[in-house]
């Protein structure tokens, strides 16, 4: 019940200062502590969370930001022309061949919204990694950046 009102449109709203990262881990924290009922303020919460296999919302927000620039990117032609410009230059070498120019930013502020952060993100992904499907990749970039 609470998942999904912390993840509601999170790959845009996505915080990076580090104090909303933290409120709303422990959001999550104390959503753990009352699902297993254990309200004990020593018990741990590594291992409370570990139990539950909940990942860190910082992991789930940035899986969902890359499933929504891959929707973006191979199913929305429009969006993509809008939002995503192509690089400069690509090394054959070292870059893979979907890879995006990340906006000029002149501001923290931008650069930690949506497009620039997950630009960057998109373009450090192996190439390996991308493909059109977007259930395989879910699963490929889940076990990617999987923090279990």
């Amino acid at each position: 019940m609470i998942r999904p009102l912390l993840e509601y449109a999170s790959p845009v709203w996505d915080p990076f200062q580090s104090s909303l990262i933290d409120q709303l881990e422990r959001i999550q924290n104390c959503a753990a502590r009352f699902i297993l009922s254990n309200y004990n303020r020593t018990a741990s919460i590594s291992s409370t969370k570990a139990t539950l296999s909940l990942e860190p919302l910082s992991y789930r927000h940035k899986v969902s930001r890359l499933r929504l620039f891959h929707s973006m990117y191979f199913h929305n032609p429009t969006l993509k022309d809008v939002l995503l410009a192509p690089p400069s230059y690509i090394s054959p070498r070292a870059d893979h061949s979907h890879e995006v120019q990340v906006p000029l930013c002149l501001t923290n502020t931008y650069y930690n919204s949506f497009v620039p952060k997950t630009s960057v993100d998109w373009n450090h992904l192996p190439a390996s990694l991308l493909c059109t499907n977007s259930d395989h990749f879910r699963s490929i970039i889940e076990r990617h950046h999987s923090p279990l």
